[in-house]
């Protein structure tokens, strides 16, 4: 749904989100890690944005500060954005926090 959204206003999106199997203890695990704390990068000829995406209810407090820290980790140049992009239950449009207008 974002990346349908972000390609509707003109960006060129990826996926960030990398998976990985790992074979241990005669288990195998499978672990995603997402990419520069990200899900998606977008981006145009005016911006680059790195998304990190969350889905809940609407009584269910999503961990926005965990997302925030989670982008603190890297040391991203001030001309790129940051955005966390919350999807909730039964809207049809997400909450889009731009960290820029955050911090």
């Amino acid at each position: 749904m974002t990346k349908d959204l972000l390609e509707k206003l003109g960006f060129k999106c990826e996926y960030l989100e990398k998976s990985q199997r790992i074979f241990t203890k005669n288990k195998l695990i499978f672990i995603k890690k997402d990419l520069f704390a990200s899900d998606i990068l977008a981006i145009s000829k005016e911006k680059i944005i790195f998304i990190q995406v969350k889905g809940g209810k609407k009584k269910t407090g999503i961990d926005i500060k965990k997302a925030i820290q989670e982008f603190k980790k890297y040391p991203f140049p001030d001309c790129v954005d940051r955005w966390i992009v919350i999807w909730r239950e039964r809207e049809k449009e997400p909450t889009i926090i731009d960290l820029k207008e955050v911090q």
